[in-house]
């Protein structure tokens, strides 16, 4: 059964920049070709590729180096494990220059001047660390709940584990595509995240905390140290919470993505740029005046 020329026509718009759609259906599909539009992106304009390209040939330079000190048979296996092993290594030690690529890809998308949102390596080390006791602590009481369903908890454990690493890929996606306004600071940034409501999974265990028979301080206190912790991605997690059907689109394609050989190297830029667009799009008064959020 061939696809209709129609459908074809809505994806090939997609990938094109454009304001988000309004239809439910068109904002996944347009949230799924945003990957493909910050490859397309990187294709056409040079420096961007350049840009894009040197992480991702310093990271795999290094994955063959340790993979050849081993047997040739083994050599693919232990590139990728490596890689995988290394992987949120760039992200730390070269966020500066992400921010520069997030910052480029505005321009060549034609959104309005903006300044690179570069932090020092101590704060992105932090935020790492801070970001790996998150994921690990507020996924341990849910795994142990579901261990415990007869038959096919471990099934459900394996889901919920890989829902919310790709939750979290999408969120990292659009904090490495955070920028500067003209005149604005890592400062001003700190104050807004304030204002930003806390994460769905806080405002859970504080309704949690008011419910539960016994241990309602306990879970209240996890509430609060998760909250503390989430501080540094709110808005990007309020993002994800307001436009649900766009970024579950996103997610598929960056996991479909991540799932490519030789392009999941190239993954991290792509996904930038990609975010870079659809921040920018969200951001425009044009669309916030004709659009609800969905």
């Amino acid at each position: 059964m061939r696809a209709s020329p129609s459908r074809f026509a809505a994806v090939r718009d997609h990938v094109a920049p454009r304001s988000p759609p309004v239809a439910a259906v068109d904002r996944v599909v347009y949230g799924l070709t945003q990957p493909l539009l910050g490859v397309r992106l990187l294709a056409t304009h040079r420096s961007l590729l350049k840009a894009a390209l040197v992480p991702a040939v310093l990271l795999a330079a290094f994955c063959a180096a340790i993979a050849l000190a081993g047997h040739r048979d083994d050599f693919l296996h232990r590139f990728y494990v490596t890689f995988a092993v290394l992987a949120p290594l760039p992200s730390i030690v070269l966020a500066g220059h992400y921010a520069r690529l997030a910052a480029h890809a505005r321009h060549a998308l034609g959104f309005s001047r903006v300044d690179p949102c570069i932090e020092p390596l101590r704060r992105n080390l932090a935020r790492a660390i801070k970001q790996a006791i998150l994921v690990a602590i507020v996924l341990a009481p849910i795994s142990g709940l579901l261990h415990m369903v007869p038959g096919i908890g471990w099934l459900l454990v394996q889901a919920a584990a890989a829902v919310w690493a790709l939750h979290w890929v999408v969120v990292e996606a659009f904090d490495a595509a955070r920028v500067l306004r003209p005149g604005q600071t890592l400062a001003d940034l700190d104050a807004a995240a304030l204002l930003v409501q806390s994460p769905w999974y806080v405002r859970w265990l504080f309704h949690a905390a008011d419910r539960v028979p016994f241990g309602g301080r306990l879970v209240l206190r996890f509430a609060r140290l998760c909250d503390r912790l989430s501080l540094p991605w709110r808005e990007e997690i309020a993002l994800v919470e307001e436009h649900p059907t766009l970024m579950i689109g996103f997610a598929l394609s960056t996991a479909a993505l991540l799932a490519v050989p030789v392009l999941n190297l190239a993954f991290r830029p792509i996904v930038i740029v990609g975010a870079s667009h659809v921040l920018g799009q969200l951001e425009s008064t044009d669309y916030r005046s004709r659009t609800p959020p969905g």
